[in-house]
């Protein structure tokens, strides 16, 4: 029986949770590192420069987190050396991935610029807005986000496969972007289906953990204050381990002929 583009959806998250069940330790420190890395540091006073430096090594990172899934899943255990050797070889491409993308965010960032700076000087200040006024920032604000959003589109498919594509099967730069963009598009029922699907379990989850913290709120306040912050951060953990996951599984299934370096 075919398989069809929602079952495939399904069944990819399904073999993601699997995987991020072998060893959920492990990929949260990935996940702990890769946040701290690409969030926090660049974020601290001083250190603004590192978000500059840090969509350039970005694919390297990726790639490096998805490989180890790869090879837990091929080989049932982790050897981060043989990870690193291989990646070493491809490591100028990968840069270079990630500089187009630092080039493509400065492109997009500058097309924004005269619409964000309008939104920061019409935003709501101490001495309130009329309800027509805030109608219209908030319109605005929408179509801001949208906007963001449609322009991030292109960027994420070119880059959701071509870091393993240049990792694991050699591809050069431009040849690695065509065929990530081209696995995107062919596939994209089951990618929207896995994505609505995490997204729904996502939201129920974060539901369930809402109302655990809002009981023990009314019981014991002073410990719901503490457990909210890590509960939150613990779900941010997961939901990114479980993202590199399903990463490495849509691409093994799409590009399963693809040959190996």
């Amino acid at each position: 029986m075919t398989e069809t583009g929602s079952q495939r959806g399904v069944r990819w998250v399904k073999e993601s949770l699997a995987l991020f069940r072998t060893q959920p330790h492990v990929w949260m420190l990935c996940s702990l590192a890769y946040i701290v890395i690409f969030m926090v540091l660049p974020s601290l006073p001083f250190l603004g420069f590192l978000g500059l430096i840090s969509v350039v090594i970005w694919p390297v990172c990726m790639a490096l987190v998805v490989m180890l899934y790869r090879q837990v899943d091929l080989q049932g255990h982790m050897v981060p050396n043989e990870i690193w050797q291989q990646l070493q070889r491809h490591f100028k491409p990968l840069a270079l991935l990630g500089a187009s993308c630092l080039v493509y965010a400065v492109l997009a960032t500058y097309l924004l610029s005269s619409e964000l700076a309008s939104l920061i000087s019409h935003a709501p200040t101490k001495a309130g807005m009329t309800e027509s006024q805030m109608t219209l920032f908030l319109e605005n604000t929408l179509s801001f986000i949208v906007k963001v959003l449609l322009l991030l589109l292109p960027l994420f498919i070119a880059t959701w496969f071509s870091p393993m594509l240049i990792a694991l099967n050699g591809y050069p730069l431009l040849k690695a972007i065509k065929s990530s963009i081209a696995g995107m598009l062919q596939y994209t029922v089951p990618m929207g289906v896995s994505w609505l699907v995490m997204t729904v379990g996502m939201l129920l989850v974060m539901l369930a953990l809402g109302l655990v913290i809002g009981v023990l709120g009314a019981l014991i306040p002073m410990l719901a204050q503490l457990l909210m912050p890590l509960l939150v951060f613990a779900a941010l953990l997961v939901i990114n381990a479980l993202m590199f996951a399903f990463q490495y599984i849509s691409y093994k299934d799409v590009f399963r002929a693809a040959p190996q370096v």
